[in-house]
């Protein structure tokens, strides 16, 4: 019995290997990390010497590990911590990590946008357009991420849980993840569908959902396929004389009428 507890101990308890990992993905010295944690300098380094970790200690560390965006709030906070070469490095090496996939990159420039003043399921909404008039009007996907079939209409449900997680703030977006093309899109967007809440946004949501046709991916799971989202979106550009970018606003006030009308007339 007691070896079992032992073994589930263990799993909990954060490796030297995965401690390793931290310091190479975000480009930070164990002292630097250490100071950062606001722990002793030489906690870091006893632990990859073989110390174990107190459960308060290796969940936060592991939380680092998993969550880039919780390590950026963290060196944003405690930068005072670190000298300014330090700091920079491991800055560059933490944004290049979070923005791995482009999907970040769009969602933390809407929250620059708005100040942070907003909740994770709107910038669902938000970026969802945002892929289906890149697909439509470009012919080009703006991430790779395919729209999870669930009923909660979270169509990317990891950087969902990501923010549900670690909490909505500001991001430093620098040159080279969005091009001028892809802002303005999202510029386009937000300002066309802002005008509306959450939940207009989720009845327009509900109301194409009973239009696409539900797909598979490789790994089986439910999908909107990107094709069948393009499909539907340049149809509607046709319907509603959507040519360019300045047109998009077009799209949900043309559907949220038509949604209203057709609940008066129930």
């Amino acid at each position: 019995m007691n070896e079992i507890i032992l073994e589930i101990e263990n799993e909990d308890t954060i490796t030297a290997d995965e401690i390793r990992q931290i310091l190479e993905r975000y480009r930070i010295g164990k002292k630097p990390l250490a100071k950062l944690l606001g722990w002793g300098e030489t906690t870091i380094i006893r632990y990859m010497d073989g110390d174990i970790p107190t459960s308060e200690y290796s969940s936060k560390l592991k939380m680092i590990l998993d969550n880039p965006e919780f390590y950026y709030d963290l060196l944003i906070k405690r930068q005072d911590c670190l000298t300014d070469v330090a700091y920079r490095k491991s800055k560059k090496a933490v944004l290049s990590r979070i923005m791995v996939s482009r999907i970040y990159a769009a969602a933390y420039y809407i929250i620059n946008k708005c100040d942070a003043e907003t909740c994770a399921s709107y910038i669902q909404y938000l970026l969802y357009y945002i892929q289906a008039f890149s697909l439509s009007l470009y012919d080009n996907e703006m991430f790779k991420e395919d729209y999870k079939v669930n009923n909660d209409l979270i169509p990317f449900p990891k950087i969902y849980n990501n923010m549900k997680k670690c909490g909505i703030h500001t991001l430093e977006v620098g040159d080279g993840f969005l091009n001028e093309e892809e802002t303005d899109l999202i510029d386009a967007v937000c300002e066309g569908f802002s005008w509306y809440g959450p939940k207009a946004l989720q009845s327009l949501m509900n109301y194409e959902a009973s239009i696409l046709k539900v797909s598979k991916d490789r790994f089986n799971s439910k999908i909107y396929s990107k094709e069948d989202i393009k499909s539907y979106f340049k149809d509607m550009c046709g319907t509603c004389k959507i040519t360019g970018i300045e047109d998009i606003y077009k799209y949900p006030d043309y559907c949220l009428a038509k949604i209203r009308k057709q609940r008066y007339e129930k």
